[in-house]
């Protein structure tokens, strides 16, 4: 998936942003792709801070300001700018909204709304229903706003900016009322709790879009008992509704108990005034901490305290205290009963109530042994409750349920390869690096498997799995399987039909005639490889025909073969390359198992075939009489004839590995001192795609297709001709500098023309225009030239 998350803050600022980066941390460990929209993003934010014009000055440029500041808090079409160019950018499946009044300001949810793109609108306070944001005004909860009376804000004087800002905030709240921003661009209210979502209901917001869905608490492996701690703690913003006066008037009744008060706010030069006039000797102001610094206090203390006067949607320093197995007093107020339990995880006392809220600290400070156990009840509460995997699995479900509802979710069916396994080969790593990025944007990916090739599994990182079978012999192994795949797909929902290849394109007319849309991918003029007899070469022939008139549409994977299909066939095929992602060295001990030391070897990976050449490879190898091993790895899918041909050809320093897959893969292709490609045919090929990607020197013979691939970021002989083979061969290994800059150059090119993720977004957005879900079809870009070339 592809989400946009939009908060004022990019950086820790308070719970919120802690809550959020930490989502979009497991988010991406999850596979996901994420962004985050802020006011870092707007326009002009970096010029001139306020954007106000420079020639300004005095009072009347400071009028200026807030005038424009003012107008932005309410409707900021700055914003609207600066989020479309991210939308472009970043073109998310998804938008997570969640803090963005005064900066970034509802005008935004109208720019997503545009772009189609669903939205969740996740409270972090009660923004929508107040004005004020927390329902308190004169210490005490206020619900006058209740029925649109929004300018209650002002006449109350609720608001700590003055009567200027809460007219603002009137405004903001009236406009955006009147214009049904959050009716119309919302798909959902994300409510961290129960009170939160029966406030909304309460205030005439329908329940069928409202979720409830209680943040997530990470809980250290281990920590120290309450009894070993010191003190009590408070740990939050210090500002009115917060309750602090209450703790403080408290402590006067527990003098032998010490009070660590951390966070920062505006009132906080109030409290610290009161502490010194009223001689609170048993209360320290320590600042804002966070991190291991905020930690490390938590444990230290014996339990924690919450005395907020305001609902509040959540109480995040609750889950925070439990995690660190630290128990918690709190007024009993809004959310907290659904977070704290009564002499089961924790204490309530009535709110404002600073007699029973010293008598609960005299209580708890006196029962070392309850306040373990309570602490030790609320971790086991933020287990069950409260873990992220449970939290993310609500989400996502959720995400995906929006994406569904608001785009659509394209199933698409993969056939033409053998399936998804550890063997090395183009058609099935694209099953695996293509299909897990679909699903993760929201697709469903069936991919046809053969049932001699793949294992007997029903998923693969989110890719349904269907094994059927063939008959195994060369020719007809392809040809079966694509048949009885073809048949199982048509009677499927699945919305395109994705061929691989030049033999299955001869049955790519099929599902059209089941309303079904269908897709070929050409990854080479097949018919020419060496392995095929006349009448399999004509039948192939015969398949690149059908691959330019049967299909939907028709893919190529170079801009080599999209000019011979528009000359030949008068059709400009679109170009969707292959891809790769960046590697880097691994740790070498598969390369001691191999008996191979690092940057002391050459490589060639992929099938072992006539049309690759091999054999003319180890003829030159040979020929160079060096003590520099050379690895083959990879093998015949069915001619063993071939194998034992090149095993007899072959020197003592000629190495056969076989098929490598994963992480020996990595570390066997990061540690090659030269990566060689001496085939006569190719389309894209993967494996000199992620040698680049590796930061290897290449050397590949100098076909079209492979010059294309490297530009100018490798190296090339004559094809065909073992001696000039022989000759770069001899050149490049004495040449450590040519070989590092062509490495350097290779991963700049790969990088910017061949990654997965990009890749992937092309073909995800074609399918969504063959699906007719909310998107016009992808039209072919010219060939982006890489700065090495």
């Amino acid at each position: 998936m592809r989400i946009l998350y939009c908060n004022k803050y990019n950086y820790r600022f308070s719970g919120t942003e802690q809550y959020l980066f930490d989502l979009m941390d497991g988010m991406r460990e999850h596979g996901h792709d994420v962004a985050l929209f802020s006011s870092a993003d707007l326009a002009d934010a970096a010029a001139n801070g306020s954007g106000h014009p420079a020639s300004a000055s005095g009072k009347f440029a400071s009028f200026l300001t807030q005038a424009r500041q003012a107008g932005r808090a309410i409707y900021s079409w700055r914003a609207r700018k600066s989020l479309r160019r991210v939308i472009a950018e970043f073109r998310p499946q998804l938008a997570h909204v969640r803090n963005i009044y005064h900066h970034l300001s509802p005008s935004v949810f109208w720019e997503l709304k545009a772009h189609r793109i669903p939205v969740i609108y996740h409270l972090n306070d009660f923004k929508l229903l107040c004005p004020n944001y927390n329902f308190v005004a004169n210490n005490k909860i206020c619900e006058r706003c209740h029925g649109d009376r929004f300018w209650n804000v002002v006449t109350q004087g609720c608001y700590h900016g003055g009567r200027a800002a809460a007219t603002v905030l009137a405004t903001e709240a009236f406009l955006h009322k009147w214009l049904n921003t959050y009716g119309n661009c919302v798909d959902v209210f994300l409510a961290p709790s129960q009170f939160v979502k029966s406030k909304l209901e309460q205030f005439g917001w329908g329940s069928q879009r409202i979720e409830v869905l209680p943040h997530f608490q990470r809980i250290p492996d281990s920590v120290s008992p309450s009894s070993a701690g010191h003190g009590v703690l408070y740990f939050g913003r210090l500002s009115a509704e917060k309750g602090l006066h209450d703790l403080l008037s408290a402590m006067h009744s527990v003098p032998t108990i010490d009070l660590t008060i951390a966070g920062d706010g505006s009132q906080r030069g109030e409290l610290e005034q009161r502490v010194r006039a009223e001689r609170l000797d048993n209360v320290r102001f320590v600042g804002h901490l966070q991190g291991h610094e905020l930690q490390r206090l938590i444990e230290n203390c014996r339990f924690t305290i919450f005395p907020s006067r305001a609902y509040e949607t959540l109480g995040k320093s609750i889950l925070e205290s439990y995690a660190h197995a630290r128990t918690v007093i709190a007024s009993d107020l809004g959310s907290r009963r659904e977070f704290v339990r009564h002499h089961e995880t924790g204490l309530l006392y009535a709110s404002g109530n600073a007699a029973q809220l010293a008598g609960a600290i005299s209580f708890l400070h006196s029962n070392p042994e309850l306040a373990d156990a309570m602490a030790s009840a609320g971790r086991s509460l933020l287990r069950t409750q409260h873990s992220f995997e449970s939290h993310y699995a609500r989400l996502h479900e959720l995400y995906r349920e929006l994406i569904e509802a608001g785009k659509g979710r394209p199933r698409v069916a993969f056939i033409g390869g053998r399936g998804i396994g550890s063997k090395y080969s183009g058609i099935e790593t694209f099953y695996e690096q293509a299909g897990q990025r679909l699903v993760n944007r929201g697709c469903e990916v069936t991919a046809y498997c053969r049932k001699h090739f793949t294992p007997a599994i029903e998923t693969c990182k989110g890719i349904k799995i269907v094994r059927l079978p063939s008959i195994q012999s060369k020719h007809l192994d392809s040809f079966t399987h694509t048949l009885l795949s073809t048949a199982h797909a048509m009677a499927s929902d699945c919305d395109i039909v994705h061929y691989q290849c030049l033999g299955p394109a001869l049955f790519s007319f099929l599902p059209r005639l089941f309303g079904k849309k269908t897709v070929v991918t050409v990854q080479g003029l097949d018919w020419q490889r060496k392995k095929w007899g006349w009448f399999a070469a004509r039948i192939l022939r015969l398949g690149e025909y059908a691959s330019a008139k049967f299909p939907t549409k028709t893919v190529v994977v170079s801009h080599v073969l999209q000019n011979h299909y528009e000359s030949v066939y008068g059709r400009r095929p679109m170009f969707i390359p292959n891809g790769t992602a960046l590697r880097y060295p691994k740790d070498s001990h598969m390369l001691g198992e191999w008996n191979l030391q690092p940057n002391r070897y050459l490589l060639y990976m992929g099938r072992l075939s006539p049309e690759k050449n091999c054999e003319m490879l180890i003829d030159a190898y040979n020929r160079l009489g060096s003590s520099i091993p050379l690895v083959l790895a990879g093998g015949s899918t069915r001619d063993d004839n071939y194998v034992r041909k090149l095993r007899a050809k072959a020197s003592h320093s000629v190495r056969f590995l076989g098929w490598v897959s994963g992480p020996a893969l990595d570390e066997l292709l990061t540690h090659a001192m030269l990566f060689v490609l001496p085939s006569d045919l190719e389309g894209l090929s993967l494996a000199l795609l992620d040698a680049m990607a590796a930061a290897r020197c290449v050397l590949a013979s100098d076909i079209p297709e492979n010059r294309e691939a490297m530009g100018t970021a490798g190296f090339t002989f004559e094809a065909g001709n073992s001696m000039d083979l022989t000759r770069m061969l001899a050149t490049l290994l004495h040449d450590h500098d040519a070989r590092l800059q062509a490495g350097t150059l290779a991963r700049q090119r790969a990088r910017e023309l061949y990654m997965w993720d990009d890749v992937v977004e092309k073909l995800h957005r074609l399918y969504l225009s063959l699906a007719s879900i909310g998107s016009a079809e992808l039209q072919d870009e010219p060939h982006r030239r890489s700065s090495a070339a």
